[in-house]
């Protein structure tokens, strides 16, 4: 099959050469006191380990992220038949399936053009935008996230109404966003200019719950190599 040529590709920063890109938090984490260190093309945060906070909030801005969409039955195929509001995890990479005709792929941000362009070219009905500085990231953590979370949105996130291997989009901090919950921890996407905004929210929101801002690299999964 011929690949498909992405529409948006000089958005995609997969495409980027020598530039180091910077997530929209870096500015909360100068005044935090983190350390920021330059790794896989990007300036991420490194806060010190502490694992026995109730909840901490990461900045996954950098993690790769594709947006998919199609006819119903091209994204049942390419999802696996991935039932709606389910996820899975295979081989380091995301899919979530957010409607019949919309997917989203999370991977590690150096497979992002391979995978976008793997997916482009299964058929030519397909769309597969890399939206890895279109989305920032945070993720929500610890045994206090839900109440960090229902703090912020009126989305029902009980344990029985979202398990672990679920995903949704809807509000969070009257931010359009896309929602998954892995073995609960939480990942919020939402609009690249709302990724301060949303940041400061979400800490603010959990001050009372005694929330602490940790290193992505601490708590994103393992990277497996393509």
């Amino acid at each position: 099959m011929s690949t498909v040529a992405d529409p948006f590709a000089f958005l995609s920063p997969a495409a980027a050469e020598g530039a180091v890109l910077r997530t929209p938090m870096e500015r909360n984490h100068r005044r935090a006191g983190a350390e920021l260190e330059d790794r896989d093309g990007w300036r991420v945060a490194d806060y010190p380990s502490n694992g026995d906070a109730p909840a901490w909030a990461a900045d996954i801005s950098h993690h790769g992220k594709i947006d998919v969409r199609g006819p119903h039955a091209e994204i049942d195929r390419l999802s696996a038949g991935l039932e709606l509001g389910r996820a899975s995890h295979v081989d380091g990479v995301w899919t979530l399936r957010l409607s019949p005709s919309h997917a989203v792929v999370l991977c590690p941000f150096s497979r992002v053009e391979q995978l976008r362009a793997r997916i482009a070219s299964e058929s030519e009905a397909i769309c597969a935008t890399d939206m890895t500085c279109g989305w920032a990231g945070v993720m929500l953590g610890g045994e206090r996230v839900r109440d960090v979370f229902m703090r912020s949105s009126s989305l029902d996130v009980r344990p029985r109404r979202f398990p672990a291997g679920t995903c949704m989009a809807g509000s969070v901090m009257r931010c359009g966003s896309i929602i998954l919950n892995d073995d609960d921890r939480f990942w919020v996407l939402c609009g690249w200019e709302f990724g301060e905004y949303m940041w400061e929210s979400l800490l603010d929101a959990g001050a009372m719950l005694g929330i602490i801002p940790v290193s992505a690299t601490a708590v994103l999964r393992s990277e497996v190599a393509a």
